[in-house]
């Protein structure tokens, strides 16, 4: 193709984008609750957290945001919880509502779901978007990108990130391992409930089990993570790096396969939780600048797919490390300009 030609194609391209980005990028915010769980294995009561975060965990699918906090167990990491906490277990939504992680504001054995479908419905003014990746393929150490938007202006702000670090299916021998299990006391008072009866036929002692959600890092809130000028629907990158050799309990990282991140929008004076979202860990790649479709070769075709992914969002895969030729962490219209400027030069 002569330049003249690649030229016009480029800018015809990057005209129909710029008539169409104006509504997509003033979404309205999905609200996905963060909700915090508080257990151990020696509480027998506790049963209540594991079945109400599975629960969850099925009725939200992907939008389910969930961690446990072990205490005095093989899963503890920190007793520096960002609640109060009167007893186990407990649970603590947007680290605001005060719940019982089963029979949530006091409904019957199961409402927790129903509770957090409701505050899920409620408007926010925060978006948030979270990537993660591994740094070398020996897997090490974990690179997050954190991006967050508001619906409002606000020249006076007092938000900041946190992020996570949280595994799934833990498991183990011994004592710590071990979940007491008070429901087998109590077969004719809980036999027919649908969530906990099956756990009065367990033992009152229950090994062998595969625990998920758990607390293996954290940062707490990030300093300078988001200005106090907050201007309207404009991106705020943030970044964050977790080192598996530096986390308080390494020996929890049993398979790097089953790990994920979360991110949470938190106000900094209270540090509830305002909006949350979270990812898997991508693979360590070599970056290519400017290959957006991955292919090996930089084409006018990765310009249009960066226009279609920028225009429907996760409905096009990409190559999001490639696309990122600024490398802020985010793929937006400052990559398209670059990419326009690597084809022009090519």
């Amino acid at each position: 193709m002569c330049a003249m030609k690649k030229i016009k194609l480029i800018i015809a391209l990057l005209a129909g984008l710029m008539s169409l980005t104006m509504v997509a990028n003033n979404a309205t915010p999905v609200h996905r609750p963060l909700i915090e769980e508080y257990t151990g294995t020696w509480c027998g009561w506790c049963v209540r957290g594991i079945v109400g975060m599975e629960l969850l965990r099925e009725n939200f699918g992907e939008d389910f945001i969930g961690v446990a906090y072990h205490n005095g167990d093989a899963m503890e990491v920190t007793t520096s919880y960002p609640n109060s906490i009167g007893g186990f277990p407990s649970a603590f939504i947007e680290r605001t509502y005060d719940v019982d992680p089963l029979y949530g504001f006091g409904g019957a054995s199961g409402a927790i779901v129903s509770d957090m479908q409701q505050i899920a419905a409620m408007e926010v003014i925060a978006g948030i978007d979270v990537t993660a990746q591994w740094t070398s393929a020996d897997k090490t150490e974990i690179d997050v990108n954190v991006t967050t938007y508001f619906t409002v202006d606000n020249d006076n702000a007092n938000y900041a990130i946190e992020v996570m670090l949280v595994a799934d299916d833990l498991y183990g021998s011994g004592s710590g391992w071990t979940q007491a299990n008070y429901y087998r006391q109590y077969a004719s008072e809980y036999a027919k409930d649908p969530y906990l009866g099956p756990w009065t036929k367990k033992p009152a002692n229950v090994t062998g089990l595969h625990f998920n959600d758990v607390l293996v890092g954290f940062s707490k809130v990030i300093p300078n993570s988001l200005p106090t000028n907050i201007v309207a629907y404009n991106d705020y990158t943030t970044t964050y790096s977790f080192k598996l050799d530096r986390l308080p309990k390494p020996s929890l990282i049993q398979n790097k396969d089953n790990l994920h991140v979360i991110a949470v929008v938190v106000y900094k004076n209270n540090r509830h939780a305002i909006n949350a979202n979270r990812c898997y860990i991508s693979d360590f790649v070599e970056v290519m600048p400017g290959d957006v479709d991955g292919n090996g070769v930089l084409s006018i075709d990765d310009l249009a797919e960066l226009i279609d992914y920028l225009l429907k969002g996760d409905e096009i895969s990409i190559n999001t490390n490639n696309a990122d030729i600024d490398a802020d962490g985010d793929v937006d219209i400052e990559d398209l300009s670059a990419l326009i400027d690597l084809l022009l030069h090519a």
